[in-house]
């Protein structure tokens, strides 16, 4: 999730400092408040990244579950139990054929 991750904070942007120069520079009022609504939309991009990392967590758990469920629908399993009575069962069957049918 590198990719994701923001490269400056607000904090970042807000203490940035910039070398002033005697010729044709900007007015400092100008350049801060610029800076401030950079910020504040900076603040909200990395809340919003925050979030979209968490919905993707989450939707990850929610496909692993799903995956669960299609497995233990697909062989018949309820629980984690199931799988040892199904296992059971299909001893309990080559023991039979074993019986009928000899070795």
């Amino acid at each position: 999730m590198d990719d994701l991750t923001l490269k400056l904070s607000a904090k970042d942007i807000y203490e940035k400092e910039f070398e002033r120069t005697m010729i044709r520079g900007f007015k400092p009022e100008d350049v801060d408040s610029f800076l401030d609504d950079i910020i504040a939309d900076y603040q909200k991009m990395g809340d919003l990244n925050n979030q979209l990392i968490k919905v993707m967590d989450e939707n990850k758990k929610l496909k692993r579950e799903v995956e669960d469920l299609r497995v233990r629908v697909a062989t018949g399993r309820q629980d984690s139990g199931g799988q040892q009575n199904n296992y059971d069962l299909l001893k309990r069957i080559s023991n039979l054929e074993k019986a009928v049918f000899g070795k």
